[in-house]
């Protein structure tokens, strides 16, 4: 009997003190590195760029797949055109046109880079 109560003391005794270090352990804050500043600097451009229309496909004169292939083609290539200058990001700050699109690329890589896992 006096070993069962020495062997729940033990037992108790090192339950507890493996609560109490489980909770003395300092809480780890994780964040992500700031980007180097050379990459966060915007272009500034003198005035807002156009836009290019967008291809209009004439379905009239379209006779084979093929004349449809080089027509989408070429819708395909004038809504790209227009994707690039609408996704450099031109923002007005004060008046001031800058161009901050550059490097969104850059620091989606160095960000999933440096994330935490």
């Amino acid at each position: 009997m006096r070993r069962n109560r020495t062997a729940l003391a033990l037992s108790t005794l090192c339950l507890a003190a493996t609560a109490l270090s489980a909770c003395a352990e300092p809480k780890r804050i994780v964040t992500n590195l700031a980007p180097p500043s050379e990459r966060l600097q915007c272009a500034a451009v003198p005035k807002r760029p156009t836009i290019p229309p967008e291809y209009v496909i004439d379905w009239a004169k379209v006779a084979t797949v093929g004349m449809a292939k080089a027509e989408h083609a070429k819708f395909l290539a004038s809504v790209r055109s227009r994707e690039s200058a609408v996704g450099a990001y031109i923002i007005d700050v004060e008046g001031k046109l800058f161009v901050c699109g550059n490097n969104a690329a850059w620091l989606r890589d160095w960000f999933k880079a440096t994330a935490a896992k």
